[in-house]
Parts: C-alpha cells; sequence; structure tokens
C-alpha cells in the first residue's frame, strides 16, 4: 500500500510539473514569424527576429530573398525547406504536438478574455477552449511568475484595440496559443506570447506581437506590424522577455476633437530613472522601474474632461509609439481609458485616446509635443534608478551612439 502511494504521488507531481512546462521551440526559437506557404507583407513592418518560409519559398514586402519592399527584418529571412526555415517548421509542429497534450486546468468555453467575469485576470495554467474559437476583447492581464498555455479548438480573433498586458513577472516568453485553425489579431492589438496556429495567421494594421508568429499549414499575411522575438521556454524564471517598463513617455498639446474644436491633453506615464529622485523621496521614491504616470484631457467642443486616478499599463507597440491604460474620471464618474502616442522622428506625433464612456477622438498634434524619454547612462538616470531599463549603448532617443 505505501509504495503504491509513492508511486500515485510521483506521478501526480510529474503532472502537475507537466502540466506548467513550456514546450521547446529548438530551432524555431530564433524566428519572429515563420509561415509554411508564404509570408505577405503591407507597410512599415519591423520583425526583430528571423523570418522564414517553408515547404514555401515565397515572401513578399521584405528585402530580398523576399520582394522587397517597405518591411524590414533585424535578423535573417530563410525561404524554402532546404533552409533553415525547414527544422524551424518542424521544431514548431512537436511544440504544437507537445501544447495539444496538456492537459486542461481551466476550460473557458463560452468566455470571452478580458472582458468575462473569470477571463479578465488570469495566473499560470492550462486555458482550453476544447472545441469552440477563442476571443479577446479588451484587456486580459496575465499576472505572476509561470507558464500560460492557450489550448483553442479552432480560431483566435482579438478586437481592435485590445491588449495583452503582463504583470508580477509574467514574461512573454512563456505564454503559448495553440490555436486548432487560424488566428486573427485585430487592427492596433498589442499581444504577447507565441502564436501557433495549424493553419494561418493574419495580423491587422498597426497590432504589435512580443513573441513569436508561426503558421504550420498556411500563410502568415502581416501589415505594418512590429513584431519581437522573445527567448521561450524560461518557466517563469524572467528569462523569457515581456512588457518590463524600461521608459517613460511625456506630452502636452492639442488635436482636433471629434466636433472639430479643440481637444487638449497632458500626460506623463512609464517608468523613470531620475537621477534627481532622492532630492524629492515623497514623489520619486518608486521610481526604480515601477510604473506610474498621469493623464488629463479636455474636449473643448463637448466639454468632457478626463483626469486619470491610476496607470495600469505601459505597453510598447512600436519603437516609436506606447500604449497607456488605467482608471479615471470621466465628468466626475469613474471609468477607464487608453492611450496610443507615437513620437515620431521624420512625422508629426499622434495622439488617440478612447474612453469607457464610448468616446474617442485621434489625429495628428496641432501643438505641443510627445516625447519618449529613454534612460540612458550619458545622463546619469541610472545611477539612481533601474539599471536594467538604461543602454549604455543609445543616447536619450534610443539611437546608437557614434
Amino acid at each position: 500500500m505505501r509504495r503504491f502511494f509513492v508511486i500515485f504521488c510521483l506521478l501526480s507531481m510529474g503532472a502537475l510539473v507537466w502540466a506548467q512546462t513550456a514546450p521547446p521551440l529548438g530551432s524555431a526559437q530564433s524566428f519572429a514569424v515563420l509561415g509554411a506557404s508564404t509570408v505577405t507583407n503591407t507597410g512599415p513592418t519591423v520583425i526583430t527576429g528571423d523570418l522564414g518560409v517553408s515547404p514555401g519559398t515565397s515572401c513578399t514586402g521584405f528585402p530580398a530573398p523576399c520582394t522587397g519592399g517597405p518591411g524590414v527584418v533585424n535578423g535573417t529571412i530563410y525561404t524554402g525547406a532546404g533552409s533553415l526555415a525547414g527544422p524551424a517548421q518542424s521544431a514548431a509542429v512537436v511544440a504544437y504536438n507537445d501544447l495539444l497534450a496538456e492537459p486542461c486546468g481551466t476550460n473557458l468555453t463560452g468566455m470571452v478574455l478580458g472582458t468575462s467575469p473569470g477571463a479578465v485576470t488570469l495566473s499560470p495554467g492550462v486555458y482550453c477552449f476544447p472545441a469552440t474559437s477563442a476571443q479577446l476583447t479588451g484587456t486580459l492581464t496575465l499576472e505572476g511568475n509561470g507558464v500560460y498555455v492557450f489550448q483553442i479548438g479552432s480560431t483566435l480573433t482579438t478586437a481592435s484595440n485590445s491588449s495583452v498586458v503582463l504583470a508580477n513577472g509574467a514574461t512573454a516568453g512563456d505564454i503559448f496559443w495553440q490555436v486548432g485553425s487560424s488566428a486573427t489579431l485585430g487592427t492596433d492589438t498589442v499581444f504577447a506570447g507565441s502564436i501557433l496556429a495549424l493553419t494561418s495567421d493574419t495580423v491587422t494594421t498597426g497590432t504589435s506581437v512580443t513573441g513569436h508568429v508561426f503558421a504550420l499549414n498556411g500563410a502568415v499575411t502581416l501589415d505594418d506590424n512590429a513584431i519581437t522575438a522573445v527567448a521561450s521556454g524560461g518557466g517563469g524564471t524572467g528569462g523569457g522577455g515581456g512588457q518590463q517598463c524600461k521608459d517613460f513617455m511625456t506630452g502636452g498639446g492639442f488635436i482636433a476633437g471629434p466636433s472639430g474644436d479643440k481637444a487638449t491633453f497632458g500626460f506623463e506615464a512609464g517608468c523613470k530613472c531620475d537621477k534627481d529622485q532622492d532630492k524629492d523621496k515623497d514623489r520619486d521614491k518608486d521610481q526604480d522601474g515601477t510604473l506610474r504616470g498621469e493623464v488629463v484631457y479636455h474636449d473643448h467642443g463637448t466639454d468632457l474632461r478626463m483626469t486619470s486616478t491610476s496607470v495600469t499599463a505601459y505597453l510598447e507597440k512600436a519603437p516609436n509609439s506606447r500604449r497607456v491604460q488605467g482608471t479615471a474620471e470621466i465628468n466626475g464618474k469613474k471609468g477607464t481609458y487608453q492611450l496610443d502616442v507615437s513620437d515620431n522622428e521624420s512625422a508629426p506625433a499622434t495622439f488617440a485616446i478612447r474612453l469607457s464612456t464610448g468616446y474617442s477622438a485621434s489625429g495628428e498634434i496641432k501643438g505641443g509635443h510627445i516625447e519618449i524619454h529613454r534612460c540612458c547612462s550619458d545622463n546619469n538616470d541610472h545611477d539612481h534608478g533601474d539599471q536594467s531599463c538604461c543602454d549604455p549603448d543609445k543616447d536619450k532617443k534610443g539611437n546608437p551612439k557614434r
């Protein structure tokens, strides 16, 4: 009896560990985008990591060996089964099957990620939609150090402006989306994790992915995206990449509101490495990588006024754009807000706001400024801040030093 009990416990422990283990991506690890038939791109997509197609050889919208175009690949492009894309596809298939074999921990059938009670904030585990599709609307927060697996029987879709927010040690490298058919990420989604879709992936305009986008049998379609590969399989040890707060953004000015009248704004959000923080300990004692900020907005045409009460997310959409989310008072009532702001070097800065009341406004700023402030060694900010968010090889704008 005692021997049976010990064996049973060991088997149970093994199942528990397996359920929380990230599948190895092997030779697919370095690929940010991997398609089977084709990879097509429209717009100035930036891929950080390798791009591959196998067994197909066709890729458009990127430099040679693709057809050329506006896309940028900060990595290597591989095409055909005889290239490194071939074994990468084989490794992706193995990882897909490993994910499919994970025992389901929580069945979310009928729930909408980011919206339904019980599917807004999730801890590490295996979540499944066994014979149906999954949808993300709004903000899904993954909270805690560990592995997250989403098993989806058919399709994965995200609504426009939806977000995946990582908190309290969650990392993009330990999040996996096993999709039984195809995945479609809606416009301006900020997404985290590795998508392994049995058929195809469509990443629509303005969407960013921190992780991997793999299509095992079909095409990957891109349009003005930012896709950044991260290390996977860290098991929640912090080595898998994530949404670390590593800079801050300030802005002030006005845009044309929906009625055509002036709409003014001001904001500061992110994580500051402030060389003067010791001079004002009450204000700056937490500026060592801690998320903070404030936002104000006033539409003079409708007299709508919004003042933030918290910043709950600060997400990198692209090298020069950020998303800020949080709670607010909107004309004296509690609500939520979402900003998408850009600091464009060669074009006007842009500002967009969406409120829980249904109000939205966006456009190029007509006056004022928006600027990303990166922690750099040449301004000594890192001496009093979080050195992990400082890059000594870049200047204040994030450009390489000469």
